[in-house]
């Protein structure tokens, strides 16, 4: 099959892994590899590729510059493209958590121990404001609730999100599963420092929310996040 983009454009798809090592058997496990070859799509495996140094737009981390994919700073448009889900230190993983997936576990460490000493919410603010990605999709067909990233339960939510402003997308998800995004700390501060007054008043647009809306089960320390019923 030939490439459905235009000549001339290439279309890159990359990762970091934090657990796995082997990226060989993650694209084979997850039916990735086959239907990147179907495509024709290159991969990096963006752990062991080239880095550059790269001055940060943030200091939430208290870092000057930061080790990045050569391959992501030479791209002309970054999208970011998780799989919704709870997470046992951040509350969630969205487009802005996704984000760790850019930082090569070679220099720093699997799973990303440099970013946790630091701080992963600091780490958070820093790459969304350094890399800040053109585009974020969130696949949310299928999600995890509970003890994530690793250990939580799959649960259907059957919708994808999608939008250019990646605090706005991280917001309507938080809110699809039941979060207030003003309570969840690096979200509320992002929606600060890149320019919108509050994360809970963003603008959704396509189809109503509450459709989707649910309340996801998640660990006891982010009870205190979630939105009243209804809410």
């Amino acid at each position: 099959p030939r490439s459905l983009l235009p000549e001339g454009i290439e279309s890159i798809v990359g990762e970091a892994p934090g657990h796995r090592r082997d990226i060989e058997y993650l694209l084979s496990a997850t039916g990735l590899g086959p239907h990147l070859r179907e495509m024709r799509l290159r991969f990096v495996d963006l752990n062991h590729d080239d880095v550059r140094l790269t001055p940060m737009r943030s200091r939430f981390m208290g870092l000057g510059e930061l080790a990045l994919p050569t391959t992501l700073l030479a791209a002309d448009v970054v999208v970011s493209m998780p799989k919704l889900k709870t997470h046992h230190w951040a509350a969630m993983t969205c487009g802005m958590k996704n984000l760790f997936g850019v930082v090569p576990g070679a220099v720093y460490g699997w799973p990303k121990n440099f970013l946790h000493f630091h701080g992963i919410e600091n780490a958070i603010l820093d790459l969304v404001s350094t890399v800040r990605p053109h585009l974020t999709i969130v696949d949310a067909v299928v999600a995890m609730e509970g003890d994530g990233p690793i250990m939580g339960q799959a649960r259907a939510l059957g919708f994808v999100a999608m939008g250019s402003d990646i605090v706005a997308v991280d917001a309507t998800c938080a809110r699809a599963i039941g979060l207030d995004p003003d309570r969840i700390p690096y979200l509320a501060e992002a929606s600060r420092f890149l320019g919108n007054v509050s994360a809970s008043r963003i603008e959704q647009r396509g189809e109503r929310l509450d459709r989707y809306q649910t309340s996801f089960n998640v660990l006891p320390d982010f009870a205190g996040l979630q939105l009243a019923s209804g809410g």
